[in-house]
């Protein structure tokens, strides 16, 4: 796992770099959006982050961050922190790897651990992120009963997830509310999931196309084709879910 998320790391870099040497990247994506699992459209982080009132001391924390492109987008776009959370070291260690070398390594920090068992104080952080990661965790209602415990009184959560025809946008609502989160609001943005930049989108078919040089990156490939091949033909949705800790 280690080497196969680090070498997806570097390849990552080295493509950013090769498609940015004469371009910068759009605001808030220095590796154009290619830590992103699914290819879901980056403009949708914007919409995440419309409930409360973001300013530069506030905290954020994400959970299962994955390589870090989320919590960079949105500490770039907004100015705030980020902790970025994830699973395993060898995830984290990556995502750290990647922060050094962009303008918000000093708003980011990265940490392995159990999303159940969040090695943080009650009502530590204003916002809750879950993108695209809640529905693989072994308990997600551990999870977000440790997202209402470490946001604050008021604090809000912001959840994007991809739902299988088994599983209902109500049954996601109900489970925040079951946490102690009011106020919980769904959206069905699947219709607008896609990606919008031709940018982004010619990025991330390069990166699949380098990786698939790698064979120790043939799972993480096929992953990531058949997640975007799902959602663009409707067998996933994509949706987003907003809530609030009284």
């Amino acid at each position: 796992m280690l080497l196969d998320v680090r070498r997806l790391a570097e390849l990552i870099q080295e493509l950013a770099r090769e498609l940015t040497a004469g371009t910068p990247p759009p605001r808030g994506l220095p590796y154009l959006g290619l830590e992103h699992t699914s290819g879901t459209g980056s403009h949708l982080l914007d919409a995440l982050s419309t409930h409360g009132i973001f300013r530069k001391y506030e905290s954020v924390v994400e959970l299962g961050a994955g390589l870090g492109g989320s919590a960079r987008c949105l500490a770039a776009r907004l100015g705030c922190e980020v902790v970025a959370v994830n699973t395993t070291a060898a995830e984290a260690e990556a995502a750290g790897m990647l922060n050094r070398r962009t303008g918000v390594r000093l708003q980011v920090r990265f940490a392995a651990a159990h999303l159940g068992a969040l090695p943080f104080r009650p009502a530590r952080f204003t916002h809750v992120w879950i993108v695209e990661t809640l529905e693989a965790a072994a308990d997600p209602d551990a999870v977000l009963a440790e997202a209402f415990r470490v946001v604050r009184p008021g604090g809000h959560l912001a959840v994007q997830q991809l739902v299988g025809p088994e599983r209902g946008e109500g049954v996601c609502a109900e489970a925040i509310a079951a946490a102690g989160f009011v106020e919980v609001d769904v959206r069905d943005v699947t219709a607008d999931a896609g990606e919008r930049s031709p940018r982004v989108a010619a990025a991330r078919e390069h990166l699949l196309e380098r990786a698939s040089a790698h064979p120790e990156l043939a799972a993480t490939v096929r992953e990531r084709r058949a997640v975007a091949d799902a959602i663009g033909a409707g067998h996933l949705r994509v949706i987003q879910l907003f809530a609030r800790r009284p």
